[in-house]
């Protein structure tokens, strides 16, 4: 068989393999002010899942994700790497976003945010915008409804509420988590075990 041909076969079956696996991120950016320095964090960090049968949206964040590989500059991720944030509310639809011409619409979720083993009510506000699969920021994903729509949110965290506070480097100043072009992936049967593996 002609190798490149090979390669190509080979590299479609990893791609395939990996994404019934796991989950597109979405690029997150982090910061808060640590000893009156603002610090900043940027990766692709988190996870939105929404499931169509009980509309619930999911949004996972793992702040390890962020951490360049230099002490001092991932000194105050250390307090809150070790755990996921989680957020889960119910949407009043079991679709995102209506289709249209460049559509969008912005709509508050009350759900609640699990973070370092506590739970709190939490109201976010987030933005479905449609994009153009001619545009740049589209990805055929083989998803095509989801693959044209992109989501924009912000979730601030209170240090004191999640005991964060209480860690070695003493977080007090609030963290932000911002997404601007955040890929929705669908809630599959496998998506379950993709929790179960990455949400302890």
């Amino acid at each position: 068989m002609n190798k490149i041909v090979f390669g190509i076969i080979v590299f479609t079956l990893v791609s395939v393999a990996s994404f019934s696996q796991g989950a597109l991120p979405s690029n997150t950016f982090v910061k808060t002010n640590f000893h009156d320095h603002d610090c900043f964090a940027n990766d692709n960090a988190s996870y939105l899942f929404f499931n169509e049968q009980t509309r619930e949206l999911s949004i996972v964040v793992d702040f390890a994700k962020c951490k360049v590989g230099h002490d001092t500059i991932d000194a105050w991720l250390d307090d809150i790497d070790e755990n996921k944030l989680l957020f889960t509310g119910v949407l009043d639809s079991d679709k995102l976003l209506e289709l249209t011409n460049s559509n969008s619409k912005t709509i508050k979720i009350n759900g609640k945010i699990k973070f370092n083993n506590i739970s709190i009510s939490k109201e976010i506000e987030i933005t479905f915008f449609e994009i153009s699969k001619e545009g740049m920021l589209y990805r055929n994903n083989g998803n095509d409804y989801y693959d044209r729509i992109r989501a924009m949110f912000q979730i601030q965290l209170s240090p004191k509420d999640y005991k964060i506070d209480k860690k070695l480097h003493k977080l007090k100043n609030v963290i932000t988590v911002s997404v601007g072009n955040g890929y929705v992936n669908p809630f599959k049967p496998e998506t379950q075990e993709w929790f179960n593996t990455n949400i302890k």
